[in-house]
């Protein structure tokens, strides 16, 4: 009976640990792609602007075709701006998001103006297509600006969504 016992004892133990089981699998995908780039043409130039008692704001649009000034006493009509390119190479089908950024623009002597407000040429700043773009900004000039030739950037930063 000790033997029947500790082998029924035994099947039920047997079961009890016994499971079921199951696995499924999934295929698993990854795609490498070309690594997305910028390079510029041109330059941000706005060119030659009077020294006033006042001070006074320089925009130029994007698509380089105006110059404003917000203290006509600066402009100078006969001087030329320019506005740079952007060339973007991603991978075929890929979209893309556009940041800026102005800079301080400085002389040698260490006389200071900022760029900000930048504006793009595109028609958004997420989900893009397009494979080049132009930029302007506004140039914040100070009352009593100190004469020279100022230099500084802006930075453009595209990258995958």
């Amino acid at each position: 009976m000790k033997n029947f016992t500790f082998l029924l004892l035994a099947f039920f133990t047997a079961n009890c640990f016994a499971q079921s089981s199951a696995s499924g699998t999934a295929t698993v995908n990854a795609e490498i792609v070309s690594p997305i780039s910028i390079t510029s043409s041109g330059s941000l130039n706005f060119g030659k602007i009077a020294q006033d008692a006042t001070a006074g704001n320089v925009i130029i649009d994007a698509a380089g075709t105006s110059r404003t000034f917000d203290n006509s006493n600066m402009e100078i009509s006969t001087s030329t701006f320019t506005v740079p390119t952007f060339t973007v190479t991603r991978a075929t089908g890929m979209r893309y998001g556009v940041t800026t950024s102005g800079d301080v623009l400085q002389t040698a002597g260490g006389d200071t103006m900022t760029l900000n407000n930048i504006t793009t040429s595109l028609s958004s700043t997420s989900g893009l297509a397009d494979s080049s773009f132009t930029v302007g900004g506004t140039l914040q000039v100070g009352a009593n600006q100190a004469t020279g030739t100022y230099t500084g950037d802006v930075t453009v930063t595209v990258t995958y969504e």
